[in-house]
């Protein structure tokens, strides 16, 4: 009987704190719950590895096909929503379409470009969208403050980086992926002075999710107008991510804007 009391006793002790204050056990579901991995984050990963050249494409691709399923799980059971394209908004606020460099999207040039060659792949499957910033100094001419990038569509955060700096050889700067799963895209925002976002967020049309800058290594150059680098890479049905030239797009999403 003595025993037992000593027991009992010392298990209200290790449950109190100094203030008699007793310290409640966290449940176990929940430990496990917050541990659990989570999709996107295995996709940055993923995606760092690709970019960097420390994985094959022959790994890197099964384990691509892998996640966008559960990428697409995780963003509704998140709370993400699927919005129609008439929802979609121009990526670069205060701007439109003759912002967009060339004449009628010719600056998109996609060449032989392939995903799973990282910070190495050729081409231009993208349309760069430049701001009015004389000086270079990121700030807008005219407003006279920094522009905020918009997710053009709904999605989640699949990737983010903010560590570039001008010693850096990554070409994207300060960069965003955002996987959008109604229309089964990848949308890549790149050259960012800031970024506003992180992995696993999720993001409506429309949400800064950056401030447009000269981050990258040809971006940072002087001969380089301050722009955003805006691509979209379509998932086929084997989920290889395939760029698709967005002009159309861009112009519906600056045309949505005028009718709200």
């Amino acid at each position: 009987m003595k025993n037992s009391i000593i027991v009992v006793f010392a298990l209200f002790s290790y449950c109190t704190s100094s203030d008699d204050k007793p310290i409640l056990p966290v449940a176990a579901e929940s430990v496990s719950n917050e541990s659990k991995p989570k999709p996107c984050a295995d996709l940055d990963l993923l995606n760092t590895k690709v970019r960097d050249g420390t994985i094959e494409r022959a790994e890197a691709l099964p384990a691509l096909r892998e996640l966008v399923p559960k990428l697409r799980d995780y963003y509704h059971s998140a709370g993400g929503s699927d919005y129609g394209k008439q929802s979609w908004v121009f990526p670069l606020e205060g701007y439109g379409p003759s912002a967009i460099g060339g004449t009628n999207g010719s600056g998109y040039l996609a060449s032989r470009y392939d995903y799973f060659d990282g910070n190495k792949h050729i081409g231009h499957p993208a349309h760069d969208i430049f701001i009015y910033d004389s000086d270079q100094n990121n700030i807008d001419d005219r407003s006279n403050d920094y522009v905020n990038v918009l997710s053009m569509t709904e999605g989640v955060v699949i990737a983010t980086s903010e560590d570039w700096d001008s010693t850096s050889t990554l070409r994207g700067g300060k960069y965003i992926w955002i996987y959008t799963p109604s229309d089964s895209s990848f949308f890549y925002y790149a050259h960012n002075d800031q970024i506003f976002v992180k992995p696993c967020d999720i993001v409506q049309p429309g949400r800064p999710i950056g401030y447009v800058g000269r981050t990258g290594l040809n971006a940072y150059k002087k001969r380089s107008p301050t722009h955003l680098h805006f691509m979209q890479l379509k998932l086929g049905e084997d989920y290889y991510p395939r760029p698709v030239n967005s002009y159309k797009l861009l112009i519906m999403s600056y045309e949505n804007g005028k009718r709200q």
